[in-house]
């Protein structure tokens, strides 16, 4: 999660080193961060493009997971589910990252 109230110092947010950050979509319009860059009016156009490039690209990341469709259905969390639940998306992930480093590669952004 980029906000993890449970454990703040594990967030997403608190690995985003100084100086950076993270591209985000229209949920986090309004928010206060220093460290995210949701879309803007403000942005000029090469910034703009870029911003739709990467949030695109994670969307193909994303779509990549959900082909499983192990990601797709509801999961009723208890306690040893929970860890199950880990071990395939952390499968998925693994066979994702196997798959672009092996003929289906990112486009850069």
């Amino acid at each position: 999660m980029f906000r993890n109230p449970d454990d703040p110092e594990n967030s997403l947010k608190a690995k985003i080193p100084e100086g950076k950050k993270a591209i985000a979509d229209k949920g986090y319009l309004g928010e206060q961060h220093t460290k995210i860059a949701p879309p803007s009016q403000y942005d000029s156009r090469e910034l703009a493009e870029f911003k739709n490039r990467a949030r695109a690209r994670h969307e193909n990341v994303n779509a990549r997971k959900k082909s499983f469709n192990v990601l797709s259905s509801t999961f009723r969390i208890t306690k040893n589910k929970k860890e199950k639940h880990k071990i395939v998306f952390e499968v998925v992930c693994i066979l994702c990252q196997y798959d672009m480093e092996n003929g289906h590669p990112l486009w850069d952004v």
